[in-house]
């Protein structure tokens, strides 16, 4: 009996290998990853459903495994090319995830954020969609209350000191700093308001810091129940102790984990304490999330803390508990991270995996996006979800909540303008596919260092050269030398922003910024995270973020641009209803009276050296009501077109917003400026910007000494040209954003979209 005809007899059939493409990358070991080959249901002796897997961690697939999944894991949605990650024991090539033991992580590339995974838990939609739209969620008083609470106490804790009077100097610190206030100004809110919310919570900081930081005389008087799964069997009166703080390790540590397919941003990383009546204190390294909202104890609330001990397992010794911390009340609540309950996070988080790897299905031969996951069918969770608007957008079918939801978000809107929607979501997605395809940040677990150091976009074996310095606040210059071996340093360029990790790539993105300066042995770097907590041994790698890129603020403006409102309608009429542009008749009822000698200076000057298609381009744009496009190929005149046409705004009072797809594009045309002495602001990264224009960049005006939000209001309104800097996309999609907070400074904006330096369309 031949072999296949052996292998079907027993029920048994592996498909003939189509191959596996270049690009994958497969491993064994505790960092495994597998190409799944065939996927089977199998009804077992005890009549119970199970998934096989025939799986293979060799690009030649000549040595293949098994992997059984049963006890609730065969409702994985893995599929024949998925790549997974197996958690467990393997026997004689038998992998078995069940109930009490392993994990299987579909897609482990996808870093899934905790956050995504606690609101998929009630509805799956909505994860799916906060992913996808990730720059959709707009400030509001209550987010910036939180971020300045968190501030407070994340200073306090570093600083060992939680005093009454050392907590207000942080408020006050928090309530003047130019980060904060520019978020308040936007807001359109002061700093009393801002104020009164935070002083809220100060008492309850000190509060907490009385009861649990273990210098303070009350330190483990409250006692908690706490049951970890080392502990074994205890009783109800052995599981109470108390808890103690003894450590601050890290605040906002961030953490990239394709091992479980995760990433993480941990509020407060502390050492704590646990005392149990006639035993021996342990102590754990622990998460420590902090919330500002109503103390729920809520399924989201500690899912979120249970993926944090799953990823500190993966960097750490495993803490087996994590801490909530509700900031408004002082409330300290323990979390344990049980088998059963990672295991269920797991299986939502392959859940959502499957959902956003999958985005685009082929209809026959053309991609459309693939249906979402059915809407919950809970009226008071869809009233407030923040992506309700995106939600219904793409609802393919009906069903009563799905109709009351199209009534509300649809009224306003025509089929062109759903058709639009739906058409430039494909088009987004499938670029960002491309891009991911094309690099992604994958590579910087999947390449050693040396491995992308041949193709650029990576530097490794540096260690810290000489000690961290502050820079700003929560910005940090770190200068990093080779350790040995070849001394060039190729592949990275000043301004690349790039992620920091051990050169092992156990620790992954410990740290994000931008290189400031490279020379010929060493490279400097701001970064977000102080790197000098690790030892003087440790070996880093700098890689380029070419993750960095992605769509989401596109699609945010997409959706925006769905809005009922008076700004999106308009937007809507001239971008997707093709409205032509409206001009008005005179120039006289543009130029003001006492503007008008300026100007005329101004073109006399330099309209002897202007052709007629550039004088016809200026006067149209002056006459415009809507928008200008000139375009024209590269050395027609275009940069001398703009730069006269900024000289008139100028002088007729007006202030105008410039952008461009590059940085230098935007700084060749204020170095013009420059020469006119005209006042303008560059906005955007420093780390971009020309070294002649960095005094005229925000973060340097702002260091000059703002501390109320009039000073900021002064140095927005008495700045008469704005400049600021977009990755790639369109000037509508600009205005839809940074137009309205600049609207906020009562700016009149004169709308001149230019394609700079673009060809001929």
């Amino acid at each position: 009996m031949s072999l296949f005809v052996s292998l079907l007899c027993h029920g048994i059939y592996i498909p003939k290998n189509k191959g596996i493409p270049e690009h994958v990358i497969l491993a064994s070991g505790v960092h495994n990853r597998y190409w799944v080959l065939d996927v089977q249901d199998v009804t077992s002796t005890q009549s119970c459903t199970e998934k096989h897997l025939t799986i293979t961690c060799s690009k030649t697939t000549e040595s293949r495994e098994t992997c059984i999944l049963k006890d609730g894991w065969e409702s994985t949605p893995v599929a024949v090319g998925d790549v997974v990650h197996l958690e467990g024991k393997c026997v004689s090539g038998l992998w078995t995830i069940d109930r009490d033991s392993g994990f299987l992580v579909l897609l482990p590339d996808l870093l899934i954020s905790g956050t995504s995974i606690a609101n998929s838990i009630r509805c799956m939609r909505r994860g799916v969609l906060g992913e996808m739209f990730k720059a959709f969620d707009g400030g509001s008083k209550q987010m910036l209350n939180g971020t300045i609470v968190h501030d407070i106490f994340q200073k306090a804790a570093m600083s060992s000191d939680f005093s009454p009077e050392r907590i207000q100097t942080f408020a006050a610190e928090a309530l003047r700093s130019p980060n904060y206030l520019g978020q308040m100004y936007s807001l359109k809110l002061t700093q009393a308001d801002m104020r009164q919310e935070v002083e809220e919570y100060l008492p309850s900081l000190s509060e907490w810091a009385n009861h649990y930081v273990h210098m303070s005389p009350q330190a483990g008087q409250k006692q908690l129940t706490l049951k970890l799964p080392s502990d074994g069997a205890l009783s109800t009166q052995d599981a109470t102790c108390s808890v103690t703080v003894t450590d601050y390790v890290d605040i906002e540590e961030n953490m990239w984990c394709p091992r479980f397919g995760l990433k993480v941003k941990i509020d407060v990383t502390a050492g704590v304490r646990i005392h149990r009546r006639g035993r021996k204190p342990t102590e754990r390294i622990v998460p420590l999330e902090l919330k500002t909202g109503k103390e729920s104890n809520s399924i989201e609330h500690r899912s979120q803390v249970i993926l944090y001990t799953l990823m500190s397992s993966a960097r750490r010794c495993d803490p087996e508990a994590g801490f909530l911390v509700y900031l408004k009340t002082g409330s300290l609540h323990p979390v344990v991270g049980n088998h059963m309950d990672r295991r269920e996070l797991v299986k939502i988080r392959n859940s959502l995996a499957h959902h956003i790897g999958n985005s685009l299905v082929k209809v026959e031969g053309r991609s459309q996006m693939a249906p979402l996951p059915a809407i919950v069918s809970d009226k008071q969770a869809c009233k407030y979800c923040p992506q309700k608007r995106n939600c219904a957008l793409q609802t393919e079918y009906c069903n009563s909540i799905e109709l009351q939801l199209k009534s509300i978000i649809f009224e306003h809107l025509s089929p062109v303008h759903l058709q639009y929607f739906s058409h430039w979501l494909l088009l987004c997605t499938l670029e960002a596919l491309t891009m991911e395809n094309k690099a992604g940040r994958r590579i910087i677990w999947l390449q050693t260092a040396q491995q992308r150091e041949k193709s650029g976009g990576c530097v490794g074996n540096m260690q810290l050269a000489r000690e961290v310095s502050v820079l700003s606040d929560g910005v940090y210059k770190h200068s990093f030398v080779r350790k040995e071996g070849d001394q060039t340093l190729t592949g990275l360029i000043v301004g690349d922003r790039i992620v920091v990790s051990d050169q092992d790539s156990v620790l992954i993105g410990l740290a994000t910024g931008y290189v400031t300066e490279i020379t010929i042995s060493g490279v400097t770097c701001s970064l977000d995270k102080n790197l000098s907590k690790f030892s003087s041994n440790t070996v880093f790698r700098l890689d380029q973020d070419e993750g960095a890129g992605c769509l989401s603020t596109h699609l945010g403006n997409l959706s925006m641009l769905m809005e009922n409102t008076p700004t999106s309608e308009r937007l809507r009429q001239l971008i997707v209803e093709f409205r032509p542009p409206q001009f008005i008749d005179s120039l006289s009822s543009v130029l003001p009276r006492d503007a008008k000698d300026t100007v005329a200076n101004i073109l006399k000057d330099v309209f002897r050296r202007l052709n007629k298609p550039q004088k016809q381009a200026m006067k149209k744009v002056l006459l415009s009501k809507d928008y200008t496009l000139i375009v024209g190929i590269p050395g027609t005149g275009k940069t001398t077109t703009i730069c006269t046409l900024v000289r008139i705004l100028h002088a007729c009072g007006f202030s105008v917003l410039l952008t461009s797809y590059t940085h230098s594009a935007v700084d060749n045309i204020l170095l013009k400026l420059k020469r006119f002495k005209i006042s303008f602001l560059r906005l955007g990264r420093a780390q971009k910007v020309h070294h002649d224009i960095l005094p005229f960049t925000e973060e340097s005006r702002r260091a000059e000494g703002i501390q109320t939000l009039e000073e900021l209001e002064q140095l927005y309104t008495n700045t008469t040209f704005f400049d600021f800097f977009f990755p790639p996309k369109t000037v509508d999609h600009v205005k839809d954003t940074k137009m309205k907070s600049l609207q906020s400074v009562n700016l009149h904006f004169i709308k001149c979209h230019i394609t700079y330096d673009a060809p001929t369309h």
